[in-house]
């Protein structure tokens, strides 16, 4: 089912990217959206099964696959709306959908390739169709950016590779020829711990560029800067999955052996600084797309944490990259609204936002009420779950510096967003002659309930979901 859904995907990016017309465009992304939708309910529905020799359904892909395609239509709605208020040629907007098609084709091979190689193919060809996506507007920023990006996350990527030609290495001494997940799983116990720890270095170290971590986070800052908001939106968030993917990948091997309790310390050492980095660069930054993105660094560390203290914080490390999707997302779909009316992304020039546009004004605060973890949000959730299994774990120091260093996040993120919603500037927006869309705000406030329902009432699907991805951990 998955070489269909490809082979599709593929026909329909060639076709957008050759006949580049607008009808024909509209009509295929459609296809497309259908089809990524129809392949997620598949693959919930066949869950813990394989799909030819090099893909399976397991629990997490599922759970990521389903986050990609609700994401995907909103941000195929959002790309529309930003297409339209910009003079983009046919051209551009051709390579755009095209580009865009590849990478949630790319994305969703990353989710379920069940071979490490596989994996770490469609994780270098995101690379490829995120660059092409940030260098969408030709500016003199987008091309560094997108240059800076392409380069730093293929140095990244090639880390990883070397970390999963030492995982191929120990592989073949215990008798393998492949490198299946399912197959290393069964030798894990017999693999060299040295070669472990040096894989796991190589592989934590390069799709750190992925997932927004440290050492390699950076990248990932400068193309949320200049990226089209949409894009944006999937940097922060289904990316950083397909990041998170490749690390979890590789650590459900390292826990079925003696090196696991180092390896959450290499974790554990990563998500302070993560979180560390967040609320320093937080402190100077007057960029509101380069504070979101500075915050999901935060968010990505604490991700790392969950999965160093382990027992609830595996859990808990689930719970937050799902919930920061949607929050993170809504985020940047509604800062590409207030760009189309203030023409800037920085502080001094954006306020009074709630008096504009009331209903993006709650949108926004909404979000930041999700973002920063308050309640009723689901990363409230997660979160206290989190600090809990770190007392639990004997890790309360570490538990205090983490909430004291959120305290500046939450903070400095709730300083500048009042001051967009509230606060005075010098621009000289006419708001009488601005037209709003009414349904540009809906798609934040659906996702927004999603975090809500799904961290105060879970249906027990998705709590199945969270276990099954964990049980191998446990």
């Amino acid at each position: 089912m998955l070489g269909i859904f490809f082979i599709g995907a593929i026909v329909i990016s060639l076709l957008i990217f050759l006949v580049n017309r607008r009808g024909l465009t509209t009509v295929l992304s459609y296809v497309f959206l259908a089809s990524e939708m129809g392949i997620s309910i598949y693959a919930a529905l066949n869950i813990n099964t394989v799909d030819t020799r090099y893909y399976s359904f397991d629990a997490l892909g599922v759970l990521f696959m389903m986050v990609l395609a609700i994401l995907s239509i909103a941000t195929f709605y959002h790309s529309r709306l930003y297409l339209i208020r910009h003079s983009f040629t046919r051209r551009q907007e051709s390579i755009y959908y095209a580009a865009l098609i590849m990478l949630i084709a790319a994305m969703t091979s990353a989710y379920f390739a069940e071979n490490i190689a596989l994996m770490w193919v469609s994780i270098e060809a995101t690379t490829l169709f995120v660059s092409v996506l940030i260098i969408h507007e030709r500016t003199k920023e987008a091309i560094e950016a997108s240059w800076k990006y392409l380069f730093i996350s293929s140095v990244g990527v090639a880390l990883a590779f070397m970390g999963i030609l030492f995982l191929s290495i120990v592989a073949t001494k215990g008798g393998l020829s492949d490198l299946s997940l399912r197959n290393l799983l069964t030798i894990a116990q017999e693999m060299d711990t040295n070669w472990l720890k040096i894989a796991f270095l190589l592989v934590i170290t390069g799709f750190s560029a992925k997932m927004g971590l440290f050492p390699l986070h950076t990248v990932a800052v400068d193309a949320h800067t200049v990226a089209p908001p949409p894009i944006s939106a999937f940097i922060s968030t289904t990316l950083m999955n397909v990041g998170f993917i490749g690390i979890f990948r590789v650590f459900t091997i390292i826990a079925q052996t003696e090196v696991l309790q180092w390896a959450q310390h290499v974790l554990l050492i990563a998500g302070i600084l993560s979180i560390a980095m967040s609320a320093i660069q937080l402190l100077r930054i007057r960029h509101f797309k380069r504070m979101f993105a500075f915050s999901s660094l935060e968010h990505m560390g604490l991700v790392a944490i969950g999965l160093a203290i382990g027992g609830m914080g595996y859990y808990a490390a689930i719970l937050q990259i799902v919930f920061h999707s949607f929050a993170k997302s809504s985020l940047f779909y509604q800062i590409g609204q207030v760009h189309s009316i203030y023409k800037s992304y920085w502080v001094k020039d954006i306020g009074k936002y709630f008096k504009v546009n009331p209903a993006g004004g709650f949108a926004l605060l909404f979000a930041f009420i999700s973002i920063t973890a308050m309640p009723p949000s689901g990363l409230f959730i997660s979160e206290l779950i989190l600090i809990k299994a770190m007392f639990a774990g004997g890790y309360a120091v570490i538990a205090i510096i983490i909430l004291l260093l959120l305290t500046v996040v939450i903070f400095v993120f709730g300083k500048h967003l009042f001051s967009l919603l509230y606060g005075e500037t010098d621009s000289t927006v006419n708001v009488s002659k601005i037209k709003l869309n009414p349904y540009e705000t809906i798609s934040q406030y659906v996702l927004l309930g999603l975090v809500v329902y799904l961290g105060v009432a879970p249906p027990a699907y998705f709590t199945d979901l969270v276990h099954q991805a964990i049980a191998i951990l446990n």
